[in-house]
């Protein structure tokens, strides 16, 4: 739902919703119109950060059906509407972006796989607008996935590496084999890991790439989910 306010009409919505939430006001309260602007008859305590209310400001908000204006002998007695809680709950229909977080989740590295903030957020700490800096921190997650393929995996030799460890870890006598139900979803599995590793971890492991902090960032996303998804496949 759409609300036709103006920015001044919005923020004195919010701000009586605000104040009989906090108990400061009731839904029905009484305004004056002083010499030093409105006097609220019912507020308790000392407030003075109303927004300013102009002539015919409440009547707009009357036909917003946000209030109930009732002329008094002394000023004005107003009734909030539950369309005008309903309005300030949705941010006055706002659209709802908060998939944005979804879609950045660097933004919040709470929930990143420990090596990935201990060994690679570090160095972006330096400066992250930096692409060398990016260039190592991507390497550095590269080296985290193999060795967590390696761990996971069970695989000792430490010089299996690249697809000859994917493939020891998800090929069809794959020490991860038996976890899948399918073999389509193993061989998935496979190629997923196989195609990061030839085509993004190999590129960094042997020459200096220098990203974009947004491709950069992406990457490390990627590594991380890699990373959750091998954990969901460890042995227990």
């Amino acid at each position: 739902m759409s609300y036709n306010l103006t920015s001044r009409q919005k923020a004195l919505v919010r701000w009586f919703v605000e104040r009989v939430r906090d108990g400061d006001l009731p839904e029905e309260f009484h305004i004056i119109q002083a010499m030093t602007g409105p006097v609220f008859a019912d507020l308790k305590g000392e407030r003075n950060d109303c927004p300013e209310i102009r002539a015919g400001i409440l009547e707009a908000l009357q036909a917003a059906e946000m209030l109930v204006v009732i002329p008094a002998k002394y000023g004005t007695r107003c009734v909030l509407t539950g369309k005008a809680y309903e309005a300030v709950e949705s941010n006055f229909g706002a659209p709802d972006v908060s998939f944005v977080t979804h879609l950045t989740p660097l933004a919040d590295v709470t929930n990143l796989d420990s090596e990935i903030k201990t060994r690679c957020l570090p160095i972006l700490g330096a400066g992250s607008g930096d692409p060398k800096l990016w260039d190592s921190a991507v390497r550095t997650a590269g080296v985290i996935l193999e060795e967590r393929l390696r761990d996971v995996g069970g695989i000792a030799d430490p010089g299996c590496v690249g697809s000859e460890l994917v493939n020891a870890v998800f090929g069809s006598r794959g020490t991860l084999a038996s976890r899948f139900l399918l073999d389509s979803e193993r061989q998935g599995h496979r190629d997923l890991y196989a195609g990061m590793v030839g085509a993004f971890r190999n590129p960094y492991a042997h020459r200096l790439v220098d990203p974009t902090p947004e491709d950069g960032g992406a990457y490390i996303v990627f590594v991380n989910l890699l990373l959750e998804m091998l954990e969901d496949l460890r042995l227990k």
